[in-house]
């Protein structure tokens, strides 16, 4: 008997066990999935916090690998949308990056209301998650033509309408963060402890921690960001409470009730090490519990504990660690996760730094500077990164270190939930004491948002509905043109018709779906689709051609519009608002007595440069040939009023040609005919009319001998391309179809005046909010070294000179300081 309960117990525990180690297993497959599908993170650095309507909005969009910040090595195209307080889409940009960089620029309507807009971006593969997870930054806009603009200021800027004053009728709201989760009979924990009401931040709030025998059992006080933390030992039949004295009168805040029995995580992180320790008061103690730590889905540690103590520690060494938020979870013997502590890496060897120098330190209006940006790693050794830089007037435009940058938003804001007030001065200082121990707090009133572990764990994977877009894709099906006009597999052309055009073939699947791409290209351009029942060889047969083609939308709707985690400035200083906006509005009176003076002189060059002119367009058309010059050449810029007139109209205005019944004769010879630069049927041209061409060149003789059959002549046409293109229902014949693809937009290049060489500059006052963007400035073993310059303005001011970017291995860095000009 006493040998089968032995064996009996034995497989009890081998069991036990098998089952721990079977859900460690399942833990570290479903983090190793995570990591390999990451998520993705944008963060957009812009010019400026606030604009006026009529400016640009510059901007920068950093797309990186959620868990690295290394290139995303998923999406190429990402897109950038600025959006109304009635949450309509005012302005969307589409913009393709080969690395983790790319510029971009919004004009802001003169007729925009004011108000507090709306920039997020996102990648098609971030819409699998929710819209939370996508960049998103409050933007104000004034419209200086409004009268009253400067009254309504404070509308615009309302954050919050707490009252700070002394003698306050309201208590303040406090919340209660157990350090795992839960407070537990008998085991000592932190309780975190943050005050909610944003006016009693920065107001030391002192109170005690009672049991319900009304004894102090602890103390705290509140410090900046209204943060405090306090220790308790909770015994078995009490209760606590916290204890302020508002106004001369106590006020009592409950905490949370105790659980008899459970568990707990106490960390104490030093910053070269985190040493954890783990408790529990129940029967078997730790025994078969699992202890995991990610880093942004990372997998960092993880200890499967087998025997039934009560308590363990561990050290864990932060050096080889990547600085940001570390996420510790318990698991019981269950596998529910039981706690849960954060805590945040400050590993000094993984930051950055940028330093610049300037050839000229004390710059007097309208001088020229030249600036150095060195990136370098803790040693001084030159690093390789994308970086983006601003130069603002800090009398209008304020800045500060405890902002938002790109390094509080990737490693603090996109990991935790909630909002966090002045993060960058959680970064001001090294090894400082007081940012240390409020940065645990942080970490203590603030839960990780990526995931949650029952949903990682036990809901059945779902399959992306989106897909990382690596540039355009042109897809489609054929059909038949006869019978049922069931789909048919057909042989498939493309033809891009560019500056360089391109072309390809493919074979459809049974279904007739045709896919091409992925294209990367600008603005818009020509697209010839074509398809062949058999093949492009067998076009003798009338019945090759009798295939019908349809196109993919690949045009989405935007997401839906959520507002739940965006960045909102804490740099609304009323002061500089009204410098700001006073600023703006002398800006918009220069520009008006400018133009007005300006409109006589434009006359003149207008005439003078007639013949000038003339000899760019020639010029223009030249470079897009191959032959260059043709003498016999129609130009529809010089006959934009026949732009409805058919191919076979026009050409008939050309000395030599003729055409008849569809046909066209050069000197009573059928020419060659090719549509930018590639040789075409009649029936790929016929249904072209003035509006879709940009000129026709006739060429014969010695001007053909460029083309292989050119013994009839050559017949060139060249259709429009340029930002004039706007996007246009396909033109569908049998066997081909032609239409215009938007590409990805380009960013207009930022107008730096030149105050030596610049006309416009030595007639025009020059006050500008925005001294100098940068949108791209790439360090690599090749340019260590980054040269930048530009002009000082009118006025005289102190500038702030703010850097942001990343390293190719993943640190993100920021820079703020200033530039006097006198």
């Amino acid at each position: 008997m006493i040998k089968k309960i032995a064996i009996g117990i034995t497989l009890f525990i081998l069991l036990g066990f098998t089952l721990a180690n079977n859900f460690r297993e399942l833990v570290l497959g479903k983090l190793e999935n995570y990591a390999a599908n990451y998520p993705e993170k944008i963060y957009v650095q812009t010019d400026k916090p606030y604009y006026t309507t009529g400016e640009d909005i510059w901007y920068t969009a950093y797309l990186v690998n959620g868990i690295s910040h290394q290139k995303s090595d998923l999406s190429r195209v990402l897109y950038v949308e600025l959006v109304n307080e009635k949450d309509s889409i005012v302005s969307k940009r589409q913009l393709y990056t080969e690395d983790v960089s790319v510029a971009g620029d919004f004009k802001i309507n003169k007729d925009w209301k004011s108000g507090k807009y709306l920039l997020r971006a996102y990648t098609n593969h971030m819409r699998n998650d929710d819209a939370d997870y996508f960049f998103q930054t409050q933007i104000p806009i004034w419209n200086v033509s409004e009268h009253d603009t400067l009254n309504k200021k404070s509308k615009v800027l309302s954050n919050t309408s707490f009252s700070t004053k002394k003698g306050a009728v309201t208590p303040p709201e406090i919340g209660f963060y157990p350090e795992s989760g839960y407070l537990v009979n008998g085991l000592n924990t932190k309780v975190g402890i943050k005050i909610k009401d944003q006016a009693y931040h920065d107001i030391e709030l002192k109170g005690n921690i009672k049991d319900s025998n009304n004894n102090v059992v602890s103390t705290f006080a509140t410090y900046k960001f209204g943060l405090s933390v306090a220790s308790l030992l909770p015994e078995a039949g009490k209760t606590y409470y916290a204890s302020i004295m508002f106004n001369g009168e106590e006020v009592k805040y409950p905490l949370p009730e105790a659980l008899p029995s459970g568990y707990n995580l106490n960390m104490i992180n030093s910053g070269n090490q985190i040493i954890v320790q783990a408790s529990s008061n129940t029967g078997i103690g730790l025994k078969n519990t699992f202890l995991v730590a990610h880093q942004r889905g990372h997998l960092i540690y993880e200890r499967l504990e087998t025997d039934d103590k009560n308590n363990y520690k561990v050290k864990i060494n932060t050096a080889a660690l990547k600085n940001g938020v570390v996420s510790f979870t318990l698991f019981n013997s269950s596998g529910n996760p039981v706690c849960e502590r954060l805590v945040y890496v400050d590993n000094q060897n993984d930051n950055a730094n940028i330093k610049v120098t300037l050839d000229n330190e004390a710059p007097k209006t309208r001088d020229k500077v030249s600036m150095q940006i060195d990136l370098t790693d803790k040693t001084g050794q030159p690093l390789s990164g994308n970086l983006s830089m601003s130069i603002t007037d800090i009398d209008a435009v304020g800045q500060s270190a405890q902002s938002e940058n790109i390094k509080t938003y990737l490693l603090l804001n996109s990991d935790l939930r909630g909002r966090i007030e002045d993060p960058g001065y959680f970064f001001q200082k090294e090894n400082d004491i007081k940012r240390r121990y409020l940065l645990d707090v942080l970490m203590l009133t603030h839960g990780w948002r990526r995931f949650t572990w029952n949903d990682l764990l036990y809901k059945p994977p779902t399959k992306n509905r989106f897909n990382p877009e690596k540039g355009i894709l042109i897809s489609g099906n054929t059909s038949s043109l006869n019978g049922n006009k069931q789909p048919i597999p057909t042989t498939t052309r493309i033809t891009l018709m560019g500056g360089l055009p391109y072309q390809e073939k493919k074979q459809t699947d049974v279904k007739g779906v045709f896919n091409y791409g992925p294209f990367v290209f600008n603005d818009t351009l020509p697209i010839l689709l074509e398809a062949r029942v058999k093949d492009f060889k067998s076009d003798n047969d009338k019945k090759n051609r009798l295939v019908s083609i349809a196109l993919n939308n690949t045009n989405f709707a935007s997401p839906k519009i959520t507002r739940n985690d965006v960045l909102k400035s804490t740099l609304l200083d009323s002061s500089k608002i009204n410098s700001f906006l006073q600023q703006a509005k002398n800006i918009f009176q220069i520009d008006v007595e400018f133009a007005k003076s300006a409109r006589v002189l434009d006359e003149i060059v207008i005439t003078a440069q007639k013949e000038t002119e003339e000899e760019q367009r020639e010029q223009e058309l030249n470079d897009r040939t191959d032959y260059g010059y043709a003498s016999k050449r129609l130009d529809m810029k010089s006959l934009e009023n026949q732009s409805h007139l058919s191919i076979f109209d026009l050409l008939n205005m050309l000395p030599g040609v003729t055409t008849l019944n569809d046909s066209i004769y050069v000197r009573n010879e059928t020419p060659a005919v090719y549509l930018d630069g590639f040789q075409v049927e009649l029936i790929d041209i016929s249904h072209l009319t003035g509006s879709d061409i940009d000129f026709i060149d006739v060429l014969s003789g010695a001007e053909a001998s460029s083309f292989s059959n050119a013994g009839n002549g050559v017949v060139a046409i060249y259709s429009r391309t340029g930002a004039n293109i706007s996007v246009r229902n396909v033109k569908r014949k049998p066997g081909i179809i032609d239409f215009e693809a938007i590409g990805f937009y380009t960013a207009r290049e930022f107008y730096a005046p030149d105050h030596l060489n610049g006309f416009e500059e030595a007639m025009k006052a020059d006050i500008r909010t925005t001294l100098h963007w940068e949108p791209k400035i790439v360090l690599n073993e090749n340019n260590t070294k980054a040269e930048v310059s530009f002009f000082t303005s009118d006025k005289k001011s102190n500038y702030a000179i703010k850097i942001e970017g990343i390293t190719d291995s993943g640190i993100p860095v920021y820079h703020l300081s200033t530039l006097e000009v006198d």
